[in-house]
């Protein structure tokens, strides 16, 4: 789809990003409701990860003959299945379109958020690849909180709702944050940060709690940083002809080296002959080498 005439991307990917229990999804569904309510954009939609892997166990559990998750702990192939069919429902909001024209400026927008912890950067670069295919900008928005609080929250969750302990120790120990610094796809990223005294936004220590100011100010630094979409990697052919480019160009310096070097060699050559003999003979070599010089250069400049 045409970018609006601001330069934004006409569909938004917002994925959020932290420990369990940092607030994501209760600041994903603020920022949705205060997107549309601002005018931004035309339609919010979230895909929660949580909620996609509660509703593949459930349909396991049913398969089995029961009508509740019982299966205790971290069921890793749920798990998986879960990741693939809720990056698969992002994908298809992002690929969607209506009869709106990205001329209508926020009648022409819409926002898909990817409510997840997204705790390792191969996690991100798939979203961010998802973006990139559809033509849609890409934000990331860090929800930092320290372990400790993301863990009581946690804790303080629903039965159904809580990570397992282990679970959360594991990603809390692998947890790589976003540095757009070191990775490039991961541009731009916003922050917020519980910690009050940080100039960054402010999320409310309890999850059931984030501020409705929390939320706005977090959408604005999301829209703020939605842009064009992600650059498209450079196709084969593109790619050979840097290379042809980049060949052309060495056999060039190649040769105009190989020309300064021999004007300097037949000099001294010229010298040499002017010393041991009559002017004929230095005439005649001074032709067989020229000739020679000519037939090399042109050789080098032909491969």
């Amino acid at each position: 789809s045409p970018s609006p005439p601001d330069g934004r991307a006409r569909v938004c990917l917002l994925c959020t990003c932290g420990l369990p229990g940092a607030g994501k999804s209760t600041l994903a569904r603020r920022i949705a409701a205060r997107a549309v309510a601002a005018g931004d954009v035309a339609r919010a939609d979230i895909v929660s990860f949580d909620e996609v892997e509660r509703d593949v166990r459930l349909e396991t559990a049913r398969a089995r003959g029961t009508t509740r998750d019982t299966a205790p702990g971290f069921d890793a192939q749920a798990w998986r299945d879960s990741r693939k069919l809720a990056l698969a429902r992002v994908d298809a909001l992002l690929a969607s379109d209506d009869d709106a024209d990205a001329s209508d400026g926020p009648r022409g927008r819409r926002l898909v958020i990817a409510d997840d912890n997204f705790y390792y950067a191969s996690m991100r670069y798939q979203a961010h690849q998802l973006a990139r295919r559809a033509r849609a900008a890409h934000v990331q928005l860090y929800v930092n909180v320290p372990v400790e609080l993301a863990r009581a929250r946690n804790e303080r969750r629903a039965a159904n709702e809580i990570v397992p302990r282990v679970a959360f120790d594991r990603m809390a120990n692998a947890f790589e944050p976003p540095d757009p610094s070191k990775r490039t796809f991961e541009h731009p990223t916003v922050r917020t940060d519980d910690d009050a005294s940080n100039a960054r936004v402010n999320v409310r220590s309890d999850d059931d709690d984030v501020d409705h100011d929390d939320a706005r100010a977090a959408w604005r630094l999301a829209w703020d940083a939605w842009g064009a979409p992600p650059r498209l990697p450079i196709t084969k052919e593109e790619r050979e002809a840097l290379r042809a480019s980049g060949r052309d160009a060495n056999a060039r310096c190649a040769a105009h080296a190989l020309d300064v070097r021999s004007r300097r060699a037949l000099g001294d050559a010229m010298r040499r002959a002017f010393s041991a003999g009559g002017p004929g003979r230095r005439a005649d070599a001074s032709v067989a080498l020229n000739a020679a010089r000519k037939e090399m250069l042109d050789a080098v400049r032909e491969r």
